[in-house]
């Protein structure tokens, strides 16, 4: 079981809130008693924005969008399983429509956030007395305000800004340009910045603390070039250069402990979502990654209380990439499987009674059989117990910034390296390699395309594939099952037909 955190404290004091009904009068009762003086105090008023980040990790929603519909992950269709109407195999194939599920899903994700961070200081701003921690938080939630929009620049590009919860009940918004939401996100992220919490540890844990909205800020710069067309590859490098020189992270030594059941003291992880096996949270905010990927026979394997469902696996020329000496092969499980005390395990559907043999390869993506797929397996799942892992999911940390910072480098170079970008891809690659000194990158070796495929390697399964795909112009190319290139139009989602038909004044975006 996980040590308390303030996270967790914040979960467990949630101001009963919805989306829809706010009665500012009712806070203003909670105001003339002098609430919002500790920082405590404020944050239970925070904790369903943090609540709504839980719902990241859902392979049926945003999730999904970030890495099933990459070069790295999909969800075959398995006999009587995984065919729900296609949706996953359009992922893959980049053939998804604006009635597709996972697409609505990740809309709702970045707009719920937003609606609920702009509940929140909607509170806040009623409060006459402004203290110190008001300010301090009202600024951290800006800051995760800032994370929902990015996302939806991301995923949709062109969306409503809205920036406050006092609006007519029939409100409509019009789309923005993603240059508007772009600049809008830039200026929430300058401003709240110096005004945030610069403490790293148990106080800040999973938290918009400073660090973490540096890094954010980063995130979009290096995006900028593509969200805006606009390179701002120096402003990238001087986001990345506050989060080095601060001195409050490094590279973990262990790759895997940053992924551990007990991740919390990763010297590495920016930004977490923390979980708890032993929280009541609903279905679109648990991380159970290991039923998504395992077998129906897998419990044993890892001691867990369940099997798994079977369904996400690597996509084989993604796992082909790896260096058979690469440590990080090994968040894919492929081979012979068993469970903890040496017993062979069984297939239970098609190919019942053979042994469970996790191939590499798949014999397609619409009649693959039970036993095809590398799984994932980058989080230790030892001991699940319930519906929701107890690690942590990472959303940033510090090889991010390193490989990110190379990259901004390189592109200022024309693509070509620079000592500089391959001492810092080397750092991460190093760790990959231990001992090994001949794996690592020269300035001739470290091309724009191998830094591309290295950053899948490294951030395998943690929802950046996607990101990375778009700004390195190779998301829509060929790919095993996709054997034609897309059309760019993929490279932005549709927005959804549920926001279409309930919102009149929202375009389309082209293609679509």
């Amino acid at each position: 079981m996980k040590k308390t955190r303030n996270i967790s404290l914040i979960g467990a004091i949630i101001l009963a809130m919805s989306c829809t009904d706010l009665d500012v009068d009712v806070y203003h009762d909670i105001v003339s008693e002098n609430f919002f003086k500790t920082e405590l105090q404020v944050l239970s008023a925070a904790g369903p924005a943090y609540t709504n980040l839980k719902g990241y990790t859902i392979p049926e929603g945003l999730y999904g969008l970030l890495e099933l519909s990459t070069d790295a992950m999909l969800i075959p269709t398995r006999g009587i399983h995984w065919d729900n109407g296609g949706m996953y195999r359009r992922l893959h194939t980049h053939e998804w429509t604006y009635e597709d599920g996972p697409i609505n899903a990740g809309w709702g994700y970045y707009a719920d956030g937003i609606s609920t961070c702009n509940q929140i200081l909607e509170i806040y701003s009623q409060v006459e007395e402004q203290s110190e921690a008001l300010l301090s938080v009202s600024n951290e939630i800006r800051a995760l305000r800032s994370f929902y929009f990015y996302v939806g620049l991301d995923l949709f590009r062109n969306i409503p800004i809205v920036d406050s919860f006092n609006v007519p009940e029939e409100y409509t918004p019009a789309n923005n340009t993603g240059k508007e939401v772009f600049d809008f996100i830039k200026e929430e992220l300058v401003e709240a910045i110096p005004l945030l919490n610069n403490t790293i540890g148990p106080e800040t844990y999973g938290r918009m603390h400073r660090y973490a909205a540096f890094t954010l800020l980063a995130k979009l710069y290096i995006n900028a070039d593509v969200f805006i067309g606009e390179p701002k590859w120096d402003e990238t490098i001087a986001a990345c250069d506050s989060i080095i020189s601060s001195g409050y992270y490094s590279l973990s030594s262990d790759y895997y402990a940053n992924f551990a059941i007990q991740n919390e003291g990763s010297s590495e992880n920016i930004f977490v979502i923390p979980y708890d096996d032993l929280e009541a949270v609903d279905w679109w905010k648990c991380f159970n990654h290991h039923l998504w990927t395992l077998h129906f026979a897998s419990a044993p394997t890892f001691d867990m209380a369940e099997g798994g469902w079977n369904g996400m696996c690597a996509v084989p020329s993604f796992y082909n990439s790896y260096d058979e000496a690469d440590i990080r092969r090994e968040a894919w499980l492929t081979g012979v499987q068993y469970g903890s005390s040496g017993q062979v395990l069984f297939c239970t559907v098609e190919k019942k009674p053979d042994t469970l043999n996790f191939t590499v390869d798949l014999s397609g993506i619409t009649n693959a059989y039970e036993n095809e797929g590398a799984r994932i397996a980058k989080y230790d799942y030892t001991g699940a117990e319930n519906s929701q892992l107890n690690n942590d999911f990472v959303i940033y940390r510090y090889a991010d910034i390193l490989m990110m910072k190379a990259e901004a480098l390189m592109r200022k170079n024309g693509g070509a390296a620079t000592a500089e970008a391959v001492d810092l891809v080397n750092q991460v690659r190093a760790r990959a390699f231990p001992g090994d000194p001949s794996k690592l990158y020269t300035t001739a070796t470290l091309t724009l395309d191998e830094l591309c495929a290295e950053r899948g390697r490294e951030f395998a399964s943690e929802g950046l594939r996607r990101n990375d795909l778009v700004r390195f112009g190779k998301y829509n190319d060929p790919c095993d099952f996709r054997p034609e290139r897309a059309d760019d139009m993929y490279n932005i989602f549709p927005i959804p037909y549920n926001q279409m038909s309930s919102n009149p004044n929202l375009v389309q975006n082209p293609g679509y």
